[in-house]
């Protein structure tokens, strides 16, 4: 059986998570578990409320996230991660864990979330263009980057369109422990 490893996705919202984590679970043959999908399977199955309950699923989300993980053994990740407890709880799934971290500018990052269509559960629709502004350029001065959950860490420039397959070949030798090395 093969060592549990993990790639974990991380960055702003808006900062190209979820289409990098899929391009590289195709490119390293790995299944991608994204909160979003179970989210929005928890509003569809349960309904959409307010923000409290908005904030109820997302936590029962993250749940779901940590158990398919541990099931699975090897995966993308792929989530808004919270510094304050991610890092503790993606190092209690064992193993190997490479954070690619996504990085654009928050002006870009919040474009990119106003612009995308997301199931009404997310409550999008209720921020106005300024609001996401605003919240995306907060989150962006207090954040502090990478999780650093304790394996290399790859920083990818997020803002053009970023080729999956050579980042996949960057992390390949370590996730087949080919490789110490950090990419």
């Amino acid at each position: 059986m093969e060592t549990a490893a993990f790639v974990v996705v991380s960055g702003l919202p808006g900062s190209g998570k979820t289409t990098l984590a899929r391009g590289l679970a195709e490119h390293l043959g790995l299944p991608v578990i994204t909160k979003d999908v179970i989210l929005e399977s928890l509003y569809d199955s349960l309904g959409v409320g307010d923000q409290a309950w908005r904030s109820r699923l997302s936590r029962a989300g993250d749940e779901i996230l940590f158990a398919l993980a541990a099931d699975a053994q090897r995966a993308v990740l792929d989530n808004w991660w919270h510094h304050d407890t991610a890092p503790d709880r993606l190092r209690l799934l064992g193993g190997l864990l490479i954070e690619v971290h996504c990085d654009c500018d928050a002006a870009l990052a919040s474009e990119r979330f106003r612009e995308r269509i997301r199931h009404p559960g997310h409550l999008d629709p209720q921020l106005s263009p300024e609001q996401v502004a605003r919240r995306v350029a907060a989150i962006r001065a207090g954040y502090p980057g990478p999780l650093r959950p304790g394996g290399p860490v790859l920083t990818v420039d997020t803002s053009r369109p970023v080729d999956a397959a050579a980042v996949a070949r960057q992390i390949a030798p370590i996730l087949n422990g080919t490789s110490e090395a950090p990419p």
